[in-house]
């Protein structure tokens, strides 16, 4: 790396905002978040500056920074069906608004774009590489295949744009709506309750990988002078059960076999049963692989969450 960089974060206070501010100034970047929430105090005590807004409205006047990391978006699959304008709109505008601004400013920041591996057919030969098949999934899919075009838009226009497709992220401090959190939930209730676990399929396989690695992975792309322009998916190129994700946890939490009921209504037929991705494209780029084992993100979530829990 070079000199330290000027990098704005959007959606600083979110899961991955607070690990990726972390990683930049572990790394001596200068590091100003935006969002409409002001992030939890030990993630606010890393910035710079954090400045509160509204980014699907407009994109504030700022000092030139070198970086930004468009990390903001309406991000949940499931409500996005109950709402679809909404997040067409929405994560559509902030790019918007952004790229224009940049156009305006003349500003040299290079700017990685966050898609999401849910933008691939699932039912196609795995593993998936960046010229893999799109599909059109959900509302949420679509509103990041529409970003990614824009940034090639803007890349057009001289601006310099990376796009990356992170595929499941698992970490500490995720919260409840993902896989390992509700396990780590459900898994308490059990205990407590004696009653078991109720969950859907825990036998379909997906490319989870740590936080941690992902967030190492934006740093490296945005400090390389060779990846602008491309298109890298972030992954860990392995594909594990809910099934296994339970096991650590219970391994992790020191608790025993935990009984575990199906519940039918949580059963998704069309679900593919084994999704994994191709990295290789960003190790080529920029040297990156992933470092954390599952047992390790797992053990790592567990005690945030023990240390939460007595300290609250």
């Amino acid at each position: 790396m070079g000199q330290p960089m000027r990098i704005l974060v959007t959606g600083a206070s979110g899961f991955v905002g607070s690990h990726l501010i972390r990683e930049l100034r572990a790394a001596g970047h200068l590091v100003v978040g935006l969002g409409s929430t002001v992030p939890e105090p030990a993630t606010s005590a890393l910035l710079e500056d954090f400045v509160s807004v509204d980014l699907a409205d407009h994109w504030p006047t700022l000092p030139d920074a070198d970086g930004i990391v468009h990390l903001a978006a309406l991000s949940a699959v499931g409500p996005s069906f109950d709402d679809p304008q909404r997040y067409l709109s929405t994560n559509t505008a902030m790019v918007t608004h952004l790229g224009e601004y940049l156009l305006a400013a003349s500003s040299p920041a290079r700017v990685l774009l966050v898609s999401s591996g849910a933008v691939y057919d699932p039912r196609q030969p795995l593993p998936i590489g960046e010229s893999g098949k799109l599909a059109f999934t959900s509302p949420y899919a679509l509103s990041k295949v529409a970003t990614e075009h824009q940034a090639a838009y803007y890349t057009s226009r001289g601006l310099p744009f990376v796009v990356v497709r992170p595929f499941n992220h698992i970490g500490p401090g995720q919260r409840p709506g993902f896989l390992v959190p509700d396990l780590y939930g459900q898994v308490r209730a059990s205990q407590a309750s004696g009653e078991p676990m109720t969950v859907g399929d825990l036998e379909t396989e997906r490319d989870y990988t740590d936080v941690r690695d992902v967030v190492h992975a934006y740093r490296l792309l945005l400090e390389s002078d060779d990846a602008t322009g491309g298109t890298f998916n972030i992954c860990s190129g392995q594909a594990l059960s809910g099934r296994v994700l339970l096991r650590e946890l219970t391994k992790a939490m020191g608790v025993g076999d935990v009984a575990v009921e199906v519940d039918p209504r949580r059963l998704r037929p069309g679900d593919p049963r084994r999704i994994v991705g191709d990295a290789s494209a960003v190790e080529r780029a920029v040297g990156w692989r992933p470092k954390f084992s599952v047992g390790q993100t797992v053990r790592d979530f567990v005690a945030t969450e023990a240390a939460h829990t007595s300290s609250g």
